[in-house]
């Protein structure tokens, strides 16, 4: 039987004869009146707390559930970002080695073109040195010969004169 503090107040008793003092019956209900009063208002002040309680943790699991599915998203996207990068160093030192054995190449085009040129310059130096030592060589036979040939002559004329 539920009563409320206004039911209770409103309870009356039969009078009799040597029953209980009607002041202390009276004080008594107005006091369990009052209790019962706080008691439903501290009820409803729970139950409201409860319900707040329970509207806060909903908002909390809620917010929990974005956040793990937010973390969640952010390994995926770390995970994707890390191949992502391996991929791309793959590419690069892929394109440094070809790159590299492009320089190679060049290099070592350019080394046989140049030794090609030393043994052109080479063989040209070689003939120049020739043509020089022919020339000097020319050069001496004429400087004998003219120093030959005044004497020559003078003892020519000589011969003619005393002849």
């Amino acid at each position: 039987m539920k009563l409320t503090p206004l039911e209770i107040r409103q309870i009356t008793f039969k009078k009799s004869f040597r029953g209980y003092s009607a002041i202390e019956v009276e004080t008594f209900i107005e006091g369990l009146a009052d209790d019962l009063e706080k008691l439903l208002r501290q009820h409803s002040d729970y139950k409201e707390q409860l319900e707040h309680q329970a509207k806060t943790i909903n908002e909390l699991e809620k917010t929990e559930g974005a956040l793990t599915e937010t973390l969640l998203m952010a390994q995926k996207a770390m995970e994707n970002v890390k191949i992502n990068a391996q991929e791309e160093g793959k590419l690069i030192i892929r394109q440094a080695e070809v790159r590299a054995e492009e320089i190679t190449s060049e290099a070592i085009r350019r080394e046989t073109q140049l030794q090609g040129e030393i043994m052109n310059l080479q063989r040209a130096k070689g003939f120049l040195v020739e043509k020089v030592r022919n020339m000097i060589q020319g050069l001496e036979r004429d400087l004998e010969w003219e120093e030959k040939e005044p004497s020559e002559e003078l003892s020519n004329r000589q011969k003619n004169i005393n002849m």
